[in-house]
């Protein structure tokens, strides 16, 4: 069993909608697994991954690419001699933009806009709304609607997020992501760079062939242009895939697909294009503790079958 530890942003900084882990936290999880498991890159397994190491195994893994990422984790990792892998959306590098995701978060705490028309029939009635008065109605409303959005086709969520964009314009992106001499330093500390994509978009949601293909290669070939390979391991964003993106994820190039799935990673059962990981969240430590050793999730399927 090898357990796949997912972080997105380590940062001081706090985020009412999707808070970063406080690096003091970060600290202590890498403390903890650097002296319970023996940390390995996925990357460098074989296929499918094995170790001859008696200790428990564990890889370390970040998505999207947050410049928090190499001004507060990697010195926290290089502090216990781990070595980690990091997924970048392309675009978000080329462009320092952040993620669909991000956008709508920091849009809606922050814009003073109070019409925006989403009126659109594929939403539930209650999300169809033309106005919301103030911070707490759009962080209230902002809350509901970015689960939906995950679950509606990849071009009605384009649209609402570009109905979002062009109407609250007072609002700044932030730049918060890195560049690709960031990338490379990364890459020069022996940690690995591997593709999420080159917009964040939801691969099992798309059903144009040529759009996935575009997302998969452009990604793949814009890693290979500033570290001279071509990235063995594709991160599906949001965890979103289907055997569609399994296919071309393999005829693209890549060896190892990873998905999300809060649990560990069982070689002789789990598929090579469809390894689960443990997202770890900005939680209490003893909380953080109970996901790391598996155990909050045994609790739950104890509780669920009682």
């Amino acid at each position: 069993m090898i357990s796949n530890f997912l972080f997105h942003r380590v940062s001081p900084e706090r985020d009412q909608l999707w808070d970063p882990m406080d690096p003091a936290l970060f600290d202590k999880c890498i403390a903890y697994i650097s002296r319970n498991f023996d940390v390995q890159r996925i990357e460098d397994m074989a296929s499918p991954p094995q170790s001859q190491s008696r200790r428990k195994i564990a890889t370390i893994m970040f998505d999207d690419g947050y410049k928090d990422n190499i001004e507060f984790a990697a010195p926290i990792l290089e502090k216990y001699n781990c070595k980690a892998s990091f997924y970048i959306v392309t675009d978000c590098i080329e462009k320092n933009i952040p993620t669909w995701t991000h956008i709508l978060e920091h849009t809606f705490q922050h814009t003073r806009t109070k019409s925006i028309d989403l009126n659109f029939n594929f939403l539930p009635s209650d999300l169809r709304i033309s106005s919301l008065e103030n911070k707490a109605e759009r962080v209230a409303y902002i809350k509901k609607l970015k689960p939906i959005l995950k679950t509606v086709s990849h071009q009605q969520r384009n649209m609402v997020i570009d109905r979002v964009v062009e109407t609250f314009r007072d609002v700044d992106l932030p730049r918060i992501m890195m560049d690709w001499q960031d990338i490379i330093r990364l890459n020069n500390l022996g940690h690995y760079i591997g593709s999420h994509t080159v917009s964040h978009c939801m691969l099992g949601t798309m059903t144009d062939e040529n759009e996935i293909i575009n997302e998969l290669t452009v990604s793949g070939a814009m890693i290979k242009k500033h570290l001279n390979y071509f990235p063995k391991t594709i991160s599906y964003p949001i965890g979103s895939y289907n055997q569609a993106t399994i296919k071309l994820s393999q005829e693209a190039g890549y060896t190892i697909g990873l998905a999300v799935g809060q649990k560990q990673y069982n070689p002789a059962v789990d598929g090579i294009f469809e390894i689960p990981r443990i997202e770890l969240y900005n939680e209490s430590w003893i909380k953080t503790k109970l996901r790391i050793t598996n155990l909050l999730e045994k609790i739950k399927t104890f509780v669920k079958y009682r």
